[in-house]
């Protein structure tokens, strides 16, 4: 007994060697996740790896996972389990609930809940057409779309299986059978023995040996052969009787068994025998995550095991010969390399390998799998770089700092010990490499020394001046290439002479190669030298390498494999193509750390160990794989949760999108997916938007942002590692709709509104044109009412300076008739410029707050004496009696006048006129009522027009111009209000006028003007003092000759009269002569009125000068405008002379009313306004401030005075006689004098002092200026 005890342990230990050689990956440690208690796995159709646990399900890709949540309705599942079939993938615990994943979505939905108390399911199958079976302790259920039927009730089935499409293998009541799932028919196939408690936890059929396998609970392995019906137990012994929960098959010929709490057992399902067990082991990191086994799944297409289990989660290994193998340290194993940075390897004569590493010298006996040890544990030295034998087997070990080491290639003892302190030729202790040429002589380089040789023959050591030495080759028997870290430098072993040339980077492994040296550089990439131009150059490649910091290079077969910092590539030297070995990525190689074996294989030093590369396996196969498109995010939102997007199939299956305008920034997750290589690359461009694609790289998330309105084709590409292989690529249609302005219906809508705009465009020109032409009619009708006017002056003024002279009767009716006649033609010009000024719109209300009742009433009395002339009785009636609101009183003048002519005119005889005023709060109306001619009602909607005239109207001998209604109902809509005509013919006519009530206040500027307006009238002629010695400078400014040579002789009588015909010329006079007053005429050539009169009163010269402004212009408007600019009076032609005169006289009292305002005594800092010119203002204060400042000074005098103002004696002259009609001195003497009497009247000073103070030389010559200038002497103001 106890002798096949020990063959058992012996036959284990014999099977945990065996599955040392098995790499298990864990996918906690992969991923830096903790998934625990994984019950099942399994793989879906596009390569996704599914694995469920207590706490959920997850999605495995090689470089990527995915976790999921399910809704759970009962927490109490102990086991999730899932099935994937073409119907999709499914979860399900063992209390009746099932899940099924979602694929548009990306999530779990709550398929069906079994709530049935003690409910257990033991097994769910999936057919093609969707329809679930599940298996359970209360019987066969059948889910199909989402309804749940039990078919075979009360039965206890422990566990289904497929037999094939139709048939369906159960266990219950110890039975075998097969069902047939269309007629429900149930065969039995075997009872297994009931003397034997079985209970059977996993089902597995073998289709291809027509054999089932069942795992059981405690009883160990069984299996029904379906050829003859028969039922086994296992044979193989050994086999523990533990629960066995996974049965899967990797082979034709093996079995894998997961065994709860002992691991994987492999075996021979022919045979029946056990070939492999795989287990949990502490000390090797490589082994089976957790020996609590749940579930196994066999990827066949990638070669791959995964296995689930308990306490380790997930984790898998490589089925298929890995074409890498690594020889590591294994912990407080001492049959393993002593340390995994290995810096050099040799393969000895006897096949054993030798390894240089940072903690000691390793050799390893692979045919017998022993390893060695040596210097791992010296004081002196640890750290070995280099590695040769010798010709005699000796083994010489290079050190850095400790010299070389020459060891026994058998047995391992220690010959010799080389340093630079015992030998002659001073070897250095830094050795980075030995070499033995094709003579049997050892080359030692390294740094801190220069390069040795020990000639094998002479047994001596030489040295040559070179150092700084990491690589050493032979170019031919005799020459020696060592790669430095200055460049290369090449020796000539007989003569010792040394050719070096220089590199830019360091020099770490050397090859030769068809007449150029290839060179590893540290950061240049891979070099190359062309030995007969001696001549470097960087060496250019279609794809990148792993790292540009090269470590290694070895030449196998007709390319380069090149070890880097960062990988392992193979180099094509012809065509310049990189191949990177995908499963040595990010793995340092060290320098000059390889070796080619003797059976074909290569060995690689890396800071990971020994990587063995069997370069059969190596070999490029056909890459497979596809682009999964995981999901797709607008404006960082995915599109699975935008409600704006209603998706009918999953993200993957898209082909295109359509995005609005303002979500235009579209996201992709990537995965590669079919391709076991981690490595690969993604490339994309988007067509129509992008110019070209960006280059491959390790992002698996493409960006667009911004993207404009339009269709756009988004090409995706996957490549391997390199990025220059292929491996899928797919398209995907991306359309952003245009905003609602990038519409075709906004484009037409456009043209239509640039039609629009160009029409309106026309007719704002047209009317533009139409304005122009309105205002050269207005500038026409101007200047003909300003010729007429000027004309009708010059026949008006003649007549009424006749009217002054006494003629007979019937001349005096002549002189009447001739008077009365130009009175009408002025009146009728008036009214015709402002019918003008109405229809082009240019007339402008000047609103006032008026009693309209009066100024009606006075209207009425106007026409009184007309309409007794006709014998009409003229009524007027008003309610209120007062009643005021703005409006403008002349227009309204205009309107009550034309509406109570036209009633007299077309009235008939002994018939009565009747002028209504009502009004109310809101609206005031006037009614002018007559008995006439009326109008008839065809008529009756063009009285409105121009130069219209009823038909009734023009048989009569009445005349009228045919624009008094219309200038009429101008006014009344300037006002905001309407005019009505009822009318019948021969009954008469009602005209009716309504318009609202306004209340405005008056501005004090206007008010201001207003009383400047008015004002001018007020001086009556008689209080005129005129001065026949000394007559007054006027200028008469006037284009017109026969009314300039009028005015001059009408006033010539009182004035010294010269006169102008335009601006220009009047202004040159007026700056040399300075006249006393102006009479102008506004329209002229050259510069108008106004513009004269702006210049005049702006000028500190001419400010002091009094204009009258002459014209047509009859508006209130330019009334304002010209007695803004300063004007001092403004007559409309035509005008009589005696106005005129009239109008000078008024000026000149006011001058004189301000002159005596101006003489009375100037206070220092005097704030009064004297002069409404603001510039005559501030000439006379400030003549009275140098006046003041100049109080005592004796020497004062006009020139002095003249100076200080800044103005010629002359124009000082002029100006204060102007402004105070007293000369410079009589204007200083009479600030002093009025100065000295308040001095006097204070009593404070003396008359002497009194003197001094106002700057006179003497009393006596005070006493006689104050005498004459009061009539009292200085004592008599005193007393």
């Amino acid at each position: 007994m106890k002798r096949y005890f020990l063959l058992y342990i012996s036959f284990l230990i014999v099977i945990c060697v065996q599955s040392s050689n098995i790499r298990f990956h864990s996918i906690n440690e992969i991923f830096g996740i903790s998934m625990l208690n994984v019950s099942s796995i399994c793989k879906d159709n596009k390569g996704f790896i599914w694995a469920a646990s207590r706490s959920g399900v997850i999605r495995l890709t090689d470089d990527s996972y995915h976790a999921y949540s399910l809704p759970f309705e009962k927490h109490n599942a102990i086991v999730v389990r899932l099935v994937y079939q073409n119907s999709g993938l499914l979860a399900y615990t063992n209390n009746g609930q099932l899940f099924r994943y979602n694929e548009i979505l990306d999530k779990f939905d709550s398929l069906f809940t079994i709530r049935k108390f003690n409910i257990e399911i033991t097994n769910v199958l999936a057919d093609s057409k969707g329809t679930y079976w599940l298996s359970t302790n209360a019987g066969l259920y059948k889910l199909t779309k989402g309804v749940l039927s039990l078919q075979i009730p009360d039965v206890d089935f422990r566990n289904i299986i497929w037999y094939n499409e139709r048939q369906i293998i159960t266990i219950a009541n110890k039975r075998i059978s097969l069902l047939d799932i269309h007629t429900w028919r149930n065969k039995t196939i075997c009872v297994y023995p009931s003397n034997q408690s079985i209970e059977i936890t996993k089902l597995f059929y073998d289709k291809i040996h027509r054999r089932l396998w069942l795992g059981t609970l405690s009883s160990g392995l069984y299996y029904l052969d379906f050829r003859n019906h028969t039922f086994h137990s296992s044979s193989i012994k050994g086999l523990p009787r533990q629960p066995i929960l996974a049965i899967e098959a990797n082979s034709d010929a093996t079995v894998l068994l997961g065994i709860d709490g002992r691991g994987v057992w492999k075996l021979d399902s022919r045979q029946d025998k056990l070939l492999d067990v795989y287990t949990e082991s502490m000390d090797n990191p490589t082994s089976l995550a957790g020996n609590g086994v749940y579930d196994i799944y066999c990827d066949k297409q990638n070669g791959r095991v995964w296995v689930c289990s308990f306490s380790g989660g997930i984790s898998y290994f490589e089925q298929t010969p890995m074409p890498i193998v690594f020889k590591t340290h294994q912990v407080n194993n001492g049959n393993s390399l002593c340390n995994n940075s290995v810096n050099k390897i040799y393969e000895d004569r006897n096949g054993n390998l030798w390894f240089a590493t940072n903690d000691g010298v390793s050799c390893w006996n692979a045919h017998a799998d022993k390893w060695r040890t040596y210097y791992n544990k010296s004081e002196q030295t640890r750290v070995f770089l280099s590695l040769c034998e010798d010709n005699e087997g000796r083994m010489w070990c290079g050190t850095y700092s400790s010299g070389i080491y020459v060891i026994d290639g058998k047995t391992g003892r220690e010959i010799a010990h080389y340093t630079a302190a015992n030998t002659s030729n001073r070897v250095t202790d830094f050795v980075f490499d030995i070499f033995k040429d094709s003579q049997g002589d050892i080359w030692i380089g390294g740094h801190r020394g220069n390069v040795s040789c020990f000639f094998s023959r002479e047994r001596e050591f030489k040295t040559y001046s070179l150092g700084n030495v990491y690589s050493i080759i032979e170019l031919s028997p005799g020459k020696i290439l060592f790669g430095c870290a200055h460049g290369l430098s090449i020796l000539n072993k007989q003569t010792g002479q040394i050719e070096t040339f220089i590199t830019s980077s360091p020099c770490q492994d050397i090859i030769y190669y068809k007449g150029f040296i290839w060179l590893c550089s540290s950061g240049d990439g891979l070099l190359r030298f062309d030995l007969q131009k001696k001549k470097y150059e960087k060496v250019k490649t279609k794809a990148d390498f792993p790292s540009n910091f090269l470590s290694s290079i070895m030449k196998i077969g007709g390319y380069f494999w090149i070890g880097t910092e960062n990988g392992l590539c193979r180099f094509n030297p012809s065509t310049k193509a990189i191949d990177n070995i995908s499963s040595l990525t990010d793995i340092a190689f060290n320098r000059d750390a390889h070796c080619k074996l003797k059976n074909g294989f290569y060995a690689w030093g890396t800071n990971r160990g020994v990587a063995i590369v069997d370069p059969v396996l190596l070999k490029s196969k056909p890459l497979h794989g596809k682009i999964f498109i995981q999901d797709v995010l607008v404006s960082g939102l995915s599109v699975r949760d935008n409600h704006a997007f209603k998706l009918t199939a999953p993200v993957d299956a898209l082909k295109e999108i359509t995005l609005k305008y303002n979500q235009n920034n579209l996201t992709m997750q990537l995965l590669p997916l079919g391709q076991v290589a981690l490595k690969t690359k993604f490339s994309w461009i988007m067509e129509g938007l992008d110019v070209v694609s960006n280059s491959p790289s390790d992002y698996r998330t493409l960006a667009y942002s911004n993207i404009p309105s339009g269709k756009f084709l988004l090409k995706i590409r996957m490549f391997d590692e390199s990025g220059s292989r292929l491996i899928a690529e797919r398209e995907f249609i991306v359309r952003v709709t245009p905003p609602f302005w990038g519409t075709w219906w906004f484009y037409l809508l456009s043209i239509a509104l640039v039609l629009g705009l160009f029409y309106f465009f026309v007719r704002f020109y047209v009317n533009r044109l139409k304005r122009r032409h309105a205002e050269d009619k207005m500038y026409f009708f101007t200047n003909m009412a300003h010729e007429i006017r000027t004309t009708i002056t010059l026949i008006k003024s003649p007549l009424e300076e006749l009217n002054k002279i006494k003629f007979p009767a019937k001349e005096k009716y002549y002189l009447n008739l001739a008077t009365e006649q130009a009175r009408r033609l002025s009146t009728t010009v008036t009214q015709l410029l402002d019918f003008q000024k109405a229809d082009i719109g240019k007339d402008q209300l000047s609103l006032k707050m008026v009693d309209v009742v009066q100024l009606i009433r006075y209207r009425v009395s106007m026409f009184e004496t007309f309409a007794r002339g006709k014998n009409i009785e003229l009524k007027c009636i008003t309610n209120p009696s007062i009643y005021r609101t703005a409006v403008d009183e002349f227009k309204i003048e205009r309107v009550v006048d034309n509406l109570i002519s036209n009633a007299i005119k077309y009235s008939y005889s002994d018939r009565p006129v009747e002028v209504l005023f009502t009004a109310d709060d809101t609206n005031w109306m006037l009614d002018v009522k007559d008995y006439g001619i009326g109008i008839d009602k065809d008529t009756q909607h063009k009285l409105f027009q121009e130069f219209f005239r009823g038909k009734n109207v023009i048989n009569t001998n009445i005349v009228g111009s045919g624009i008094g209604l219309l200038l009429t109902k101008n006014y009344v809509s300037l006002h905001g209000g309407s005019i009505q005509c009822i009318s019948k013919e021969n009954e008469g006519s009602t005209f009716r006028i309504i318009l609202p009530f306004r209340e405005i206040t008056t501005s004090a500027e206007e008010q201001q003007v207003n009383m400047s307006i008015d004002s001018i009238q007020l001086f009556d002629s008689e209080l005129f003092i005129e001065n026949p010695e000394n007559k007054m400078r006027l200028l008469i400014v006037e284009d017109n000759v026969d009314l300039q040579n009028f005015m001059i002789s009408a006033l010539s009588a009182e004035f010294d009269v010269s006169a102008a015909k335009d601006g220009v010329v009047a202004w040159e006079i007026i700056k040399n002569e300075i006249p006393d007053i102006i009479i102008s005429d506004v329209m002229m050539p050259n510069m108008d009125g106004f513009e004269l009169c702006r210049l005049i009163k702006s000028t500190y010269e001419t400010s002091h000068i009094p204009v009258v402004l002459l014209t047509a212009l009859a508006g209130k408007a330019e009334q304002l405008h010209g007695l803004g600019l300063g004007a001092d009076s403004y007559l409309t032609k035509p005008f009589d002379m005696s106005l005129v005169e009239q109008n000078i006289k008024s000026i000149i009292r006011n001058r004189e009313i301000v002159r005596d305002k101006a003489l009375r005594p100037i206070e220092k800092d005097c704030k009064e306004i004297f002069f409404i010119n603001e510039l005559n203002d501030n000439f006379i204060k400030k003549a009275a401030e140098v006046v003041w400042v100049n109080m005592t000074n004796i020497e004062f005098d006009k020139i002095q005075f003249a100076s200080e103002l800044n103005v010629s004696p002359s124009l000082l002259y002029k100006k204060v006689k102007s402004l105070t009609n007293k000369s410079p001195n009589e204007f200083v003497n009479s600030i002093k004098m009025n100065y000295a009497l308040d001095l006097l009247q204070g009593h404070l000073h003396s008359v002497t002092e009194i003197s001094e103070m106002c700057g006179f030389s003497s009393l006596d010559y005070f006493g006689k200026a104050f005498r004459k200038y009061f009539g009292k002497s200085p004592s008599d103001i005193i007393k």
